[in-house]
């Protein structure tokens, strides 16, 4: 995938709408049937996911786009998956925010942006 290239990922978008005629529809995904691989079958359809659209500098942006391809699929990757999905990491993220209770780590991190605004560092 083409790091500059914001729509890089529109083919997988595309493929992950055309793959959802061969998923199971409804709670079928979820509740985990016998047939079921974890390994390659995806935890949830195109369909059960929402969009919601989100802003950030463009360097965090990019930073996010590099782990979330290079770093965290290379992960699951390498524990066995296939098939791996934007939409099925980005939840897992965000689930991971909520239910560890990172609540001070990012307000620390919005604090440090109002504090050095030119500042588009990680840290």
């Amino acid at each position: 995938m083409a790091e500059e290239d914001p729509f890089a990922d529109l083919g997988e978008t595309l493929d992950d709408e055309a793959d959802g005629a061969d998923e199971p529809s409804g709670d079928s995904d979820a509740a985990g049937g016998a047939d079921r691989d974890p390994l390659t079958d995806r935890a949830f359809s195109y369909e059960a996911a929402v969009q919601r659209p989100f802003y950030a500098r463009e360097a965090t942006v990019e930073a996010f786009d590099a782990w979330l391809n290079y770093e965290l699929e290379r992960e699951l990757d390498d524990r066995g998956y296939r098939e791996i999905v934007v939409r099925e990491m980005t939840d897992a993220l965000l689930r991971t925010v909520v239910e560890e209770d990172l609540v001070d780590e990012v307000a620390e991190r919005f604090e440090s942006a109002r504090a050095n605004p030119d500042d588009d560092s990680k840290g």
